[in-house]
């Protein structure tokens, strides 16, 4: 509200002259802001605004830009601090309101994996475009009220409010989805010849439906037909798709820690995170990273990282591109967050919501590239071995060749786990989701 100021009993003269006063400098024009900072910070900032559901325009920025401490018209923008944990330029109070979605998220996560355990259950999401609201939704009908209570309950203790929560009732559960989506990979197993024509299927639960990713030129109407006879609505689009190992260098430092770049034979991934495995450490990377070779040494720059083992979750229908990767000493639970931070300690795990942020860490870039989870009940078809790859987490992060099995984390500090990078399917990125290390024999996650 603003203040009204009335003034009473006071002489106001009328011939004296007012004083001259100084007229401030012009603010510098968004463009000449921005023309400071590092165009890919610039336009990552962009879309992850508009994907949380914060103003995203340019002179946006500059006005965030205007009011640091650290603009001055000697010194510019410095970069330190620039980025907030997210991945993108904003205020405090939007740190603020990203502090309490993660912590909403969290909360509510325990109730949420028991909803998960039943039938009717439909996935939950962050409604961005409605200021961070999370809905659970369930086919049919709503679970009872004391069970809607108790994540109400955890909600509130978190910092949110009964109006930052909703229950919805949709048409299709998440178990129906995953059905339909089965039975678009098995369409596709028949129709897909020397290559199968689906590159992935994602659930979308902000629509209630899934999404269809087929290679550029592929006929639609067979999955259209597949998806008509179950009644389930679908997005179907054209794209690439491919996991990301490849042939070029980079390397980190020991002791042995998450989020750095590794090698064997001219071949590069990277590492997701160090885990606990009967009582000693290992390390993750993705299951497609020299798939068929169960033993011999991976590189970090000069030094032996570890060995390859056979323990690798990539097969047809599994729910993990993981693998396992024996390390003899040094492992620490730590990730290289970037050249400032080379011992982040990771204190814990959060498979996080739709409209939640997710970071990869991996060798192609000194710092975090973040985006939003889109979906997490995903799939793709492996292109190293032809597998399909259920349950993955898919979301807007950028990565590249050599990524492949880096560390997925909530924030740009890395201390909280997501998953182990897979590949871009469709212009989604696709992870494994990190609690499918005990489901695959590969220990827990490393945590200090």
């Amino acid at each position: 509200m603003l203040a009204i100021l009335t003034i009473t009993g006071m002489a106001v003269p009328t011939a004296a002259a007012a004083p001259a006063v100084a007229r401030p400098a012009s603010a510098p024009a968004p463009n000449v802001l921005l023309q400071q900072v590092e165009g890919g910070v610039v336009n990552d900032s962009l879309r992850l605004r508009r994907e949380l559901g914060f103003e995203a325009t340019e002179s946006k920025l500059a006005e965030i830009l205007r009011g640091r401490e650290a603009l001055t018209p000697s010194v510019g923008i410095r970069e330190e601090g620039l980025v907030n944990e997210w991945g993108f330029i904003g205020t405090a109070a939007e740190a603020s309101e990203m502090k309490r979605r993660d912590a909403l998220v969290s909360a509510v996560e325990p109730v949420v994996r028991e909803f998960s355990q039943q039938e009717k259950f439909a996935g939950h999401f962050l409604d961005n475009r409605r200021d961070g609201r999370l809905v659970v939704q369930f086919a049919g009908a709503l679970p009872t009220p004391d069970r809607q209570d108790a994540l109400m309950k955890s909600a509130l203790n978190s910092g949110s409010t009964v109006s930052d929560v909703e229950f919805r009732v949709v048409e299709h559960s998440t178990a129906e989805l995953t059905g339909a989506m089965e039975a678009v990979w098995k369409w596709a197993a028949k129709a897909g010849g020397t290559d199968i024509p689906v590159i992935s299927v994602e659930e979308d639960v902000t629509t209630n439906g899934l999404k269809v990713v087929l290679r550029p030129g592929s006929e639609q109407a067979g999955v259209r037909d597949v998806l008509a006879r179950l009644d389930i609505p679908a997005i179907i689009t054209e794209g690439d798709g491919a996991d990301e190992a490849c042939t070029s260098r980079n390397a980190c430092d020991s002791p042995r820690r998450g989020g750095v770049g590794i090698s064997k034979s001219n071949s590069l991934c990277s590492i997701g995170w160090v885990v606990n495995r009967s009582g000693v450490r290992g390390a993750l990377t993705a299951g497609h990273c020299w798939w068929g070779t169960n033993s011999g040494s991976v590189a970090s720059g000069s030094a032996t990282y570890g060995s390859l083992t056979g323990t690798n979750a990539l097969t047809n229908g599994t729910h993990a591109d993981m693998r396992f990767i024996s390390i003899p000493s040094g492992g620490q639970p730590w990730l290289y967050q970037n050249a400032a931070n080379k011992a982040r300690v990771v204190t814990g795990s959060s498979l996080g919501s739709v409209g939640s942020t997710a970071c990869l860490f991996g060798r192609n870039s000194e710092n975090a590239r973040c985006g939003t989870i889109s979906s997490t009940n995903a799939s793709h078809t492996s292109s190293t071995c032809g597998c399909v790859v259920y349950g993955q987490s898919a979301a807007s992060y950028s990565s590249a060749g050599g990524d492949s099995g880096g560390a997925v984390a909530s924030s740009s500090t890395g201390n909280v786990a997501r998953g182990v990078h897979s590949g871009s399917f469709g212009g989604a990125k696709h992870y494994s989701w990190i609690g499918y290390t005990s489901t695959y024999n590969m220990g827990t996650l490393a945590t200090g």
